[in-house]
């Protein structure tokens, strides 16, 4: 009879658990991806002080982040999970018995943050021979000890330079591009990409896999436009000569973070270097006290953090609200 009451109660439990269970890997969690051509979080997830801070009646509160965020051509930033890279070679010899003016090679974008890739290679050269020469990075190779990346020929005696790189990611609408039902599930093999020669064209992935996992090992957001870009004007209309150097110190070390400090919620701490006395010269005649000079005198370093006239969001054993 117990073992009865004791398998009621774990089915009563499993009717509750389960489903919650299950939905877990049924929709019920969403999960952001990371891909060659964008990214899918959303950068409040990591900087929610900066939503806030935009959210405060100011000036600012209706930018985004790409009003002060931007992506500078040529600056490669961290790309994610499911993709390669295609890097385009153009010929920079003249060409004689073919029409073969560019070489593309496909491969892994560990390879190729970490510049382990030709930037220039002769047409009768393939990227094994190249590597297999000593010119990559042996840590990078896959576990048969080769290269991770395939290439297309070129012609014999004619010089090829890095020309150019696209990010391409290995599904399209959710699917993988890989159509071999055996190895699309499986981890992406560079060296099995079938590469289209025309540096426009599209590769074919069958039978070369789909997954990839690459948090990439550069910078994950766009580089920041200066303060002074859009109020440069300012330069001109100093307050007074005290804050006119922290402005200066901020555009010669091109540095936001004076405008920062004094213009947003963050605290702020100052290092000081400041008199603790201050002296007075003075000669008498007994009667009457004359002022020779004054001056300070032992001076100290001390440290002020945030004031009782700004609000701050910092937190400090010292912050004051």
């Amino acid at each position: 009879m117990k073992l009865m009451w004791v398998l009621l109660a774990m089915g009563g439990i499993s009717l509750w658990v389960i489903p919650n269970t299950v939905s877990q890997f049924s929709g019920g969690h969403t999960y952001y991806n990371i891909d060659a051509n964008d990214s899918q979080v959303p950068c409040i997830k990591c900087h929610g002080d900066i939503q806030i801070e935009l959210h405060t009646g100011f000036i600012h509160n209706n930018f985004t982040c790409s009003d002060c965020h931007r992506v500078q051509k040529g600056v490669q930033y961290a790309s994610g999970d499911d993709a390669y890279e295609r890097l385009i070679y153009i010929n920079v010899t003249p060409l004689s018995t073919s029409n073969i003016r560019y070489r593309v090679l496909a491969t892994s974008i560990g390879n190729f943050q970490s510049g382990n890739f030709p930037k220039s290679i002769s047409g009768e050269i393939t990227i094994d021979q190249w590597a297999m020469a000593g010119n990559d990075q042996a840590q990078f190779r896959d576990a048969n000890n080769q290269y991770a990346g395939n290439m297309t020929p070129g012609e014999t005696g004619v010089l090829y330079n890095y020309a150019d790189v696209n990010g391409i990611t290995t599904y399209s609408n959710g699917a993988p591009k890989d159509t071999d039902l055996f190895t699309q599930n499986m981890a992406l093999d560079p060296r099995k990409i079938n590469v289209n020669s025309d540096p426009y064209g599209s590769d074919d992935l069958t039978g070369a896999g789909s997954r990839v996992v690459t948090p990439g090992t550069l910078a994950h957001a766009a580089s920041i436009v200066p303060c002074a870009e859009c109020h440069s004007n300012y330069l001109n209309q100093m307050p007074d000569t005290i804050h006119e150097a922290f402005i200066k110190y901020g555009m010669e070390h091109n540095t936001s973070e004076n405008c920062i400090a004094c213009h947003t919620s963050t605290a702020v701490s100052i290092n000081w270097t400041r008199p603790s006395t201050i002296a007075f010269e003075t000669s008498s005649d007994g009667y009457n006290i004359i002022i020779n000079r004054t001056y300070p005198a032992f001076g100290i370093r001390i440290e002020t953090f945030g004031n009782r006239t700004g609000d701050v969001i910092a937190v400090s054993n010292v912050t004051v609200i």
